[in-house]
C-alpha cells in the first residue's frame, strides 16, 4: 500500500474484513458513520476463522477494519492465532489502549502492515493526539509496517503545512488520501486544484484512480470483501458471493473485468503484488472468455443488488452498497 514499506509478505490471499462498523470517533466526513448501529460489535469465532483459513490451503492476509477493528474485545486473541500460519493487517486509527499489548504479543514479521488513520481534527478534538503518537511509535519501534494517513479534507487545507511540520518534529511522516465526496458544493477528488495537488503530494492520476470500467481486476481470485456476518464476495460493490469466513471459502479460478464506471474501491490497485500475481498465474488465453461474461456479470447485479433482501445480513449489504452507489453516481 502506499507509503508503507515495498517489501512483500509471502502470502497467496488478501481477504478485507469489515466485521463492523462501529468507531470510537465521529469524523464528518466518514460517510459509513450512519451504519455504525447496523451491526453489533461481537467476538470474532476464533476456531471457525482458523479452520476455514487453513482449508484454502493458502497463506492468507486477514485485513481487519471498519468501524474500528480494536473495538472487537478480542482482536488480539484472534490475530496471535491468525498469525501462526497466515498474515493479519490492520486499518486503525491507532487510539487504542490496547495497541501496546497488540505490539507486544503479535509478531511485526506476521503482520502485513498497519494503515493508521490520522483523523487530526478529531483527535484534537477528543485530546486523543498524543495518544496517536504514542502508539505510532510503540508499533513503529517493535518493527511493525506502519504508516500515517490522511483524508485530505478540503478544510484543512489552511493548516496543512503546519501540521506536516508538527509531526515530522514528532518523527511521523504524512501521507494523504483523496476525500471522496462533497464539500462546498464541489464534488472530489476531481475539484481538487493544482495548489492542492501540489500540497497533498497527489499524482494526476488519482482523477482517473476510480475510473475502472473494463478494466481487469483480481477480486475474487486472490482479494475478496468480506461483510459484518462473514459473508466473503467479490468486492464491496460485486456482491457476488462465494463463501462465509467461517466455513468455507471458494475462490475464483481468474480474472473479471470491472462493470462499474466509478468503483470506490479500486479493489485490484489495494495489494499490487496481489494483482501482478494473480495475472501471472491466470492462464491469459483465457481472458477473453472471461471478459465475455460480463454481461452475465451486468444480470447478476441487477437481479440481485435492486432486489430486496428478507435478512439482517442482506439488509446491511444493501444500505453499504446504496451509500457506495451514491458516491458512484456523482461520478457518472
Amino acid at each position: 500500500m502506499d507509503g508503507l514499506k515495498k517489501e512483500t509478505h509471502n502470502y497467496d490471499v488478501c481477504l478485507k474484513w469489515i466485521p463492523n462498523f462501529k468507531c470510537n470517533l465521529n469524523c464528518v466526513y466518514c460517510w459509513v458513520k450512519d451504519l455504525r448501529n447496523t451491526v453489533k460489535i461481537s467476538e470474532i469465532n476464533i476456531p471457525d476463522l482458523i479452520e476455514t483459513l487453513n482449508k484454502t490451503e493458502k497463506i492468507i492476509n486477514v485485513e481487519i477494519g471498519g468501524g474500528e477493528p480494536f473495538l472487537i474485545p478480542n482482536l488480539i486473541e484472534a490475530s496471535i492465532e491468525i498469525t501462526k500460519n497466515h498474515f493479519i493487517s490492520l486499518q486503525t486509527n491507532l487510539t487504542s489502549g490496547k495497541i501496546k499489548k497488540f505490539s507486544e504479543e503479535v509478531s511485526p514479521e506476521r503482520t502485513g502492515y498497519i494503515f493508521s488513520s490520522l483523523h487530526i481534527k478529531e483527535l484534537e478534538r477528543l485530546n486523543l493526539l498524543d495518544k496517536y503518537i504514542e502508539n505510532f511509535h510503540i508499533c513503529k519501534e517493535r518493527g511493525f509496517n506502519i504508516g500515517a494517513f490522511v483524508v485530505a479534507y478540503p478544510p484543512i487545507l489552511d493548516e496543512i503545512n503546519e501540521y506536516k511540520k508538527f509531526f515530522q518534529e514528532k518523527g511521523i511522516i504524512l501521507r494523504f488520501k483523496p476525500f471522496i465526496g462533497e464539500f462546498d458544493g464541489r464534488t472530489y477528488p476531481n475539484s481538487y486544484t493544482e495548489k492542492e495537488f501540489k500540497i497533498f503530494n497527489f499524482n494526476k492520476k488519482l482523477l482517473s484512480e476510480n475510473h475502472n470500467k473494463g478494466k481487469l481486476c483480481n477480486a475474487g481470485y486472490n482479494v475478496c470483501a468480506v461483510y459484518p456476518y462473514g459473508e466473503v464476495r467479490l468486492c464491496f460493490v460485486i456482491h457476488k458471493m462465494i463463501g462465509n469466513i467461517n466455513t468455507k471459502i471458494k475462490f475464483t479460478d481468474g480474472l473479471i473485468q470491472c462493470p462499474f464506471k466509478f468503483c470506490p474501491c479500486p479493489i485490484y490497485k489495494k495489494d499490487i503484488n496481489l494483482f501482478i500475481k494473480a495475472v501471472k498465474e491466470t492462464n491469459l488465453k483465457k481472458v477473453k472468455s472471461v471478459l465475455m461474461k460480463q454481461l452475465e456479470l451486468k444480470l447478476f447485479l441487477i437481479n440481485k443488488i435492486q432486489k430486496i433482501f428478507s435478512s439482517n445480513s442482506n439488509n446491511i449489504i444493501l444500505k453499504y452498497y446504496r451509500k457506495i452507489r451514491k458516491i458512484r453516481n456523482v461520478y457518472h
